[in-house]
């Protein structure tokens, strides 16, 4: 099957990026025996969400922010399984390039979105303790204790124990953004 976007190169640079965010997450990399039924649900219902937003996409941002995410849980998948390279899977590497087509008629410059959208997701986590503390003290003040789970070059601020917080249940363990999050701007880029 010859794809006509998606080369390896392309897909190195998407499997990297991928594969930073998943291991900060503590989400799995390249072990496909942990792909039960729930994360297989999970990959499918993520894709299917996105893909949906692309359909009901009314300017050309929700539709770039659409692209890029569906490729994001696309490459998820990839990631988890290890398919690391275009052939290893190619049903999804297809639906891979068929967004990339898409992004290409729209003309999206899908490469500086994609970038975009990792830097906003890995802002995240917080870079350095100071960062952390700085997140620590805001959400002390909604109630909510943080505990400092380092990953790397990353710290990230988790929930230390349950609480609610504005009628919603914050289970410990979920990750929680670092003040200096920093939602993307695809507006600048289409």
């Amino acid at each position: 099957m010859n794809l006509s976007l998606l080369d390896q190169s392309l897909f190195d640079h998407l499997y990297r990026d991928i594969t930073e965010f998943r291991s900060t997450f503590d989400l799995d990399i390249q072990s496909p025996a942990t792909l039960d039924d729930k994360a297989d649900q999970l990959h499918t219902s993520l894709a299917i969400e996105e893909m949906t937003e692309l359909a009901e996409a009314d300017s050309l941002v929700e539709q770039a922010d659409a692209i890029v995410d569906t490729v994001y849980v696309l490459m998820g998948r990839l990631v988890h399984l290890g398919d690391a390279k275009v052939e290893d899977n190619i049903g999804i590497s297809y639906l891979i390039d068929l967004l990339l087509n898409i992004a290409k008629r729209l003309n999206i410059d899908f490469v500086k979105c994609w970038d975009e959208v990792h830097s906003s997701n890995m802002s995240k986590v917080c870079c350095n303790m100071s960062e952390f503390e700085d997140t620590q003290k805001h959400y002390a003040e909604q109630g909510v204790e943080i505990a400092a789970s380092e990953k790397g070059e990353f710290i990230i601020a988790k929930c230390a124990k349950d609480v609610e917080l504005a009628g919603k249940l914050i289970r410990q363990g979920k990750v929680l953004k670092s003040v200096y999050y920093r939602p993307a701007d695809l507006a600048k880029l289409v």
